[in-house]
């Protein structure tokens, strides 16, 4: 695995992942909830090429906390439940726990997705701030670097985030987290949900 690499950080502390073809900053944090912009740039293969872009989060369920999607610009497509749908600047949209979902940009419209993301509750931190430089730093750093991510150092960082494999067969998932996440990633291999390069 090549040597990570810090993501560029610009004068208003938002980090530029994948060259800057995605860029999150946080918005609020109350202890109870997280709030986090994202922009995702149009015709990027990382973040405008719709739901096979890169930067696309997997299909996915949070055990303990509700998300929120808030447009400030562009258009947001998502699967929620296995139905598509899309949100127009100034929608917004709430996923509770266990509802299986994503979201990307609409590569149709040619313009960035500006898009403020919330989550609130539950016992664990989960999608923090923490969360967001590490899972995206690393992804983008192994991705700029021609290297694939490796899986059980992914699934370590979904499993500490209490975030599920929707894909999973025969609901799965959490096992999947545990099994190759926390105990052969963690506990066997020694990965880490914390990257020092990853922190201010």
């Amino acid at each position: 695995m090549p040597p990570l690499q810090r993501p560029h950080i610009d004068n208003e502390g938002r980090w530029h992942f994948f060259n800057g073809d995605l860029v999150a900053w946080k918005v609020s944090s109350d202890g109870d909830s997280f709030t986090s912009g994202q922009i995702f740039k149009a015709k990027s293969p990382h973040s405008g090429m719709g739901r096979k872009s890169t930067a696309t989060p997997p299909y996915h369920t949070h055990l303990y906390q509700t998300e929120t999607f808030d447009v400030q610009s562009g258009t947001l497509c998502y699967l929620i439940d296995g139905k598509e749908g899309k949100l127009l600047a100034g929608q917004k949209t709430s996923i509770p726990p266990h509802r299986p979902h994503t979201f990307w940009s609409d590569p149709e419209t040619g313009e960035d997705l500006i898009v403020n993301i919330t989550v609130r509750g539950g016992p664990n931190a989960g999608f923090d701030e923490d969360f967001v430089r590490n899972f995206y730093g690393y992804l983008s750093s192994q991705v700029m670097q021609k290297s694939g991510p490796n899986p059980f150092q992914m699934l370590r960082l979904l499993d500490d985030a209490d975030v599920i494999l929707a894909d999973v067969p025969l609901g799965l998932g959490r096992w999947v987290n545990i099994i190759f996440g926390r105990w052969i990633g963690g506990y066997l291999l020694g990965y880490p949900t914390r990257f020092k390069i990853f922190s201010e």
